[in-house]
């Protein structure tokens, strides 16, 4: 499954950078005019925080064959390149020398980088904001448990922050609206989980007081198991806090981003989109909005406040 979901994700961004515009919809955007504004070498960066379930050298092998594949059978005449960061310094450090034509990465990631380079925000997967994109803390309903004060003691279940690392910070954020700063004080133990499944059932099983997951994946694990709604609740959910987007650099050909940009969000129109889009569980593409951000970058601000709070308070 891993590798399935490698390519997954992989031969839709490759799509969207090689596929010409006009073999989707009708485009004026010829293979030829995009051979003009591509790069020699077309390099795809990932961050190794969306793709934390791969062995890198998997990831690599895999996604090089696709853009190779995708290259040859588009006609356009560049080397591809795809590189995996294992962290934000080593891709904000690439970006910084125009080594790439478009990268995807954890909004958070962004965020922190985004003052240092010219980067700008352009697609996202339509489950990647709204409401799926929430976290909720949830725990049995017969627990006797309805709010965070009452956590106190228990054990909850995490995500590795790796996985979800805006989790962390949000319930973070909830102790320290309670005046409780340090997590491993508050709780009996603090566990972190492979995946969003084991965290729900660990709660469902009595194996865990609390958990922290997505909204979306609470609503599959509901539909899945009608025992789940049921049985269990949500005691405090976040805003909207959007996850993985794809950026283009502002140092991209203005059209060539464009050509990404059109490719993108009108893949789910071409008979070839709609295969890729069944075959890979993958959502259409929408444009990034401002808007989709405010979520995350609310609670880093109050992150960050009261974080100071607490500091100011132990001096």
């Amino acid at each position: 499954m891993n590798t399935i979901c490698l390519l997954r994700y992989s031969f839709v961004l490759c799509t969207i950078l090689l596929f010409p515009a006009a073999a989707l919809a009708g485009a004026p955007i010829t293979g030829a005019e995009l051979q003009d504004v591509t790069p020699k070498v077309l390099r795809v960066g990932f961050s190794t925080r969306i793709l934390s379930d791969i062995d890198p050298r998997d990831a690599q092998a895999a996604m090089e064959l696709w853009t190779k594949e995708l290259s040859r059978s588009m006609g356009i005449k560049t080397l591809p390149q795809t590189i995996i960061f294992r962290n934000s310094a080593d891709m904000l450090e690439s970006l910084k020398k125009g080594e790439l034509t478009i990268v995807s990465l954890p909004a958070i990631d962004y965020l922190k980088m985004r003052d240092e380079t010219r980067l700008t925000p352009s697609i996202v997967s339509s489950s990647n904001e709204g409401r799926g994109r929430e976290f909720v803390l949830i725990t049995r309903r017969d627990s006797g448990i309805r709010t965070v004060a009452d956590l106190r003691g228990k054990m909850i279940h995490l995500l590795s922050p790796i996985k979800q690392e805006v989790s962390h910070l949000w319930l973070d954020v909830m102790l320290m609206r309670e005046g409780n700063r340090d997590r491993s004080l508050f709780f009996r133990q603090v566990k972190e989980v492979t995946s969003a499944s084991q965290a729900i059932m660990a709660v469902f099983f009595r194996q865990a007081d609390a958990s922290i997951v997505s909204r979306g994946a609470f609503e599959t694990a509901k539909a899945l198991n009608p025992q789940i709604s049921s049985q269990l609740s949500i005691v405090s959910e976040s805003k909207p806090l959007i996850g993985d987007i794809t950026c283009i650099p502002d140092t991209v050909n203005e059209k060539l981003k464009r050509s990404i940009e059109y490719a993108a969000l009108h893949l789910h129109e071409s008979t070839v989109g709609r295969q890729i889009f069944t075959l890979f569980q993958i959502d259409r593409a929408i444009p990034f909005q401002p808007s989709f951000i405010n979520g995350l970058s609310e609670l880093l601000r109050e992150h960050a406040r009261l974080k100071a709070k607490a500091f100011k308070r132990d001096l």
